[in-house]
Parts: C-alpha cells; sequence; structure tokens
C-alpha cells in the first residue's frame, strides 16, 4: 500500500513538557529544535517524491506524542474512522485530528468507542480491503470489530501482547519481521499468506529500520538502518533520512504519517 497523500504534526512546544520521558512513552528525554529539523526533511524528501502533506491545524500544548499521528484515525477512501487511544494521557488527540480532517473534506465515518481500543500503527493495509492487526494492550478485538463494520474490511488478526508495530512491516509480497518474532503467531499468518520473509535483527529493530513508509510500488522512505542493503540488494529504492531525535519517541517515519489510502 503506496502512500500519496498524509497528514501529520510537525513537533511543537508541547515537546517542552516532557521532562519525565517514561511517562510519556519517550525512551530519552526529546528536544525540539532537532525534531523539527528532522520532521522538515523528511517532509521535504515526500513532498519531492510528489506525496502531498497536509498538516494538522488544531494543537494543544499538552500532547507532547501527537507527533505520532498515525494512532490518531484510520483513513480509506477519503472516509475516516477516528481511533480510542489505550492511554489516557494520548486520549483527545483523535478529536483534534477530526477537526483538520474534516476541513480536508475527509468524511468522518465514525469512532472507536470503549471497550474497543484502537491505534491506527497498529493495522498493516496490504490493500483497501484487508489488513493484518497487532492485537494487544494498545488495540483489542472490539475495537477491530468495529472497525471492520464501519469500513466492511476484512483484517487478520495477530494476537501477541508483546508486539510492537516497530518489528513488522510490508511492502509487496515480502514481509520484514524482528528475528525474535520469527517463529511466533505473526511469522505463521505470514507463511499462511504466501509472503516471503526478511529477518531483521534487534539492531536493525532498534534503529527503527522496519518502521519505514512505502510511497511508490519499489520506493520507500526510512532511517538510515543496515535492513536498508537488505531492501536495495532486491531492487527496492530506498530514501534515507535521520530521525535520531523523532524516534526517542519509539517510532519511526511510518507512525509519525497518518496516510490517505
Amino acid at each position: 500500500m503506496k502512500v500519496r497523500e498524509v497528514l501529520v504534526h510537525r513537533p511543537g512546544e508541547e515537546i517542552n513538557i516532557v521532562e519525565k520521558p517514561g511517562r510519556w512513552s519517550f525512551s530519552q528525554t526529546p528536544y525540539m529544535i532537532p525534531m523539527q529539523r528532522e520532521h522538515n526533511e523528511i517532509m521535504k524528501v515526500l513532498q519531492g517524491e510528489g506525496v502531498k502533506v497536509n498538516y494538522l491545524t488544531k494543537i494543544v500544548g499538552y500532547k507532547p506524542k501527537m507527533y505520532v499521528l498515525r494512532d490518531d484515525a484510520v483513513v480509506l477512501d477519503r472516509r475516516a474512522v477516528a481511533c480510542h487511544l489505550s492511554q489516557a494521557i494520548r486520549r483527545g488527540e483523535e478529536q483534534l485530528v477530526k477537526l483538520t480532517l474534516k476541513e480536508l473534506g475527509i468524511k468522518i465515518a465514525g469512532h472507536i468507542f470503549v471497550p474497543g481500543v484502537l491505534e491506527g500503527s497498529d493495522l498493516f493495509f496490504t490493500s483497501k480491503n484487508h489488513a493484518f492487526a497487532i492485537i494487544g494492550p494498545r488495540t483489542n478485538m472490539e475495537g477491530i470489530n468495529h472497525l471492520k463494520e464501519i469500513f466492511k474490511i476484512d483484517v487478520t488478526p495477530i494476537q501477541m501482547n508483546n508486539l510492537s508495530s516497530t518489528q513488522f512491516n510490508i511492502i509487496n509480497d515480502i514481509a520484514l519481521i524482528d528475528e525474535e518474532l520469527s517463529y511466533g503467531p505473526l511469522f505463521s499468518a505470514l507463511k499462511e499468506k504466501e509472503y516471503d520473509m526478511i529477518i531483521a535483527s534487534k539492531k536493525q529493530v532498534n534503529e527503527m529500520g522496519l518502521n519505514f513508509l512505502q510511497i511508490d510500488d519499489n520506493k520507500i522512505v526510512n532511517t538510515n538502518s543496515g535492513i536498508n542493503k537488505k531492501l536495495k540488494m532486491i531492487g527496492f529504492d530506498v530514501i534515507e533520512v535521520e530521525i535520531r531525535e523523532l524516534m526517542k519517541g519509539n517510532a519511526g517515519i511510518r507512525n509519525i504519517c497518518l496516510p490517505f489510502y
């Protein structure tokens, strides 16, 4: 599923409230200026490749994880479902995203409500009719079932409480997977769907090498990672950018972009 239009949020003054990184799900204390510099460079690359970049117009000063915008909604064919985030400190982000989506002419088709929880980064679309979904603390079956009702799509659930969206990705008919998960439920589900596999080292996962964004049939934007060499060897065009500061929020390039599929 290549991306040709996205909604993003450039990190702002809200980053400065992160004095205790763990409370906000940051691995280290983030710094606004270098985050903005990295974000600017990624968006410059996307725009240079013909991807339309929309910016969030409604922001508040106490949501420092809001730049991880893929979590907040799912957009298919100009219709959106607002997500229900698992972390109480992040809830409310989706309401701000809805306002911007409406301004962009996106119809709000529904909203995930309790007991459902769903974060968009846990969905991996293989087409507009199918997605894999990580089922765990951030996304549950109630949230997935509600999404399926609204969009009328097929979802393959992967039940793994310890699986992060940064440990897995798909490009065309190839799946990239953390070596620690190479013999679990995720691996089995991908094999059943007849995906070719690339196994990534823990170092490549930790440097957010699997959290790339596909922008064309054989082209991705990714951080500097050893996994890029493997992708280039099998014919993929990899545009590399720096995300050292952005990744402190446990997110890569894929997760900071809310795609319009």
